[in-house]
């Protein structure tokens, strides 16, 4: 990391006094600048995807030498317990969505819902623990989905391969799931 840096200072030096003899030439120096960007996204999304959200906060303050952006912090949030309620999948998943395209990553928002004439639209979802839990009262549940893995504050930083995830759900007519570009505002 400190060497990294001392790299970034003394290429900020050659480029504002022209190149000497010897120096890497700007486009290589801007390239190698991509790539150290590129890297700071990577290691932070093997973090989190590791469910290390306080270490990624951590590792990005460390190596850019600044706070970590709010969309990081609000990804922290959006995992943590208090967020595993029927009602609070919007804000959940946009947390989430914002986060892995800020770091590269291409992830999709999954609505799920169950039929509407149903007295009883609840979904459930069966925790690690054995516990189930409310998901949505209201037929209707979205979470982000990336690489094959399923996203919400059910799942945790790591996230759960999407079988799994589906297998755990639970409703008294059958789930529909849907790709969707953009969240409504209300269900």
């Amino acid at each position: 990391m400190r060497l990294l840096r001392v790299w970034l200072v003394v290429s900020c030096l050659v480029l504002s006094t022209g190149t000497a003899h010897g120096a890497m030439p700007v486009r290589e120096m801007v390239a190698a600048q991509v790539m150290g960007a590129d890297s700071l996204r990577a290691h932070t999304l093997s973090l989190i995807a590791q469910g290390n959200v306080t270490g990624a906060i951590d590792y990005w303050a460390v190596t850019t030498g600044r706070a970590a952006p709010s969309w990081l912090f609000a990804l922290k949030t959006a995992f943590s317990a208090s967020k595993q309620v029927a009602g609070a999948c919007q804000g959940v998943a946009r947390s989430i969505h914002t986060a892995f395209t800020q770091l590269g990553g291409k992830p999709e928002f999954v609505e799920l819902t169950t039929r509407d004439d149903q007295k009883f639209r609840y979904i459930m979802f069966k925790m690690l623990d054995g516990r189930d839990l409310n998901v949505s009262k209201n037929s209707y549940h979205v979470l982000v989905r990336m690489n094959g893995r399923a996203y919400d504050a059910y799942t945790g930083a790591a996230g759960m391969p999407w079988a799994e995830y589906v297998s755990r759900l639970g409703a008294l007519s059958d789930i529909t799931q849907k790709v969707i570009e953009v969240l409504p505002e209300t269900p």
